[in-house]
């Protein structure tokens, strides 16, 4: 998965220090999930969302923008609304983002 930290970060016009400040970590730990050198994990990712004021999703996705089912009118589709989420990941990290988007255990 190509998560594109730094795009995102410099969007926002924040430095890496900003952005570790924020996160509660060392400049350094943050310039290695940058860098690819260190995967992140689900807390940091988490985190770092919150941090970018965007969800999971779309920094997963980015620079794509998941489109969230309760901004879509109810008259738009009658009562239920259809919401399409693609995401390419590695087999490995299949079960992690089935947790994430669904919230409970792969189906």
């Amino acid at each position: 998965m190509d998560i594109k930290l730094r795009e995102i970060r410099e969007q926002r016009n924040l430095s890496q220090e900003e952005t570790a400040e924020k996160m509660h970590i060392s400049q350094s730990a943050y310039a290695r999930f940058e860098l690819t050198k260190t995967k992140i994990d689900l807390d940091r990712l988490e985190k770092f969302a919150s941090v970018m004021g965007m969800s999971i999703i779309d920094v997963l996705t980015y620079p794509e923008h998941y489109v969230n089912s309760t901004t879509i009118s109810d008259t738009d589709f009658g009562n239920e609304a259809e919401v399409t989420l693609q995401i390419k990941v590695k087999e490995s990290q299949k079960h992690k983002i089935l947790e994430m988007v669904l919230g409970g255990p792969e189906i």
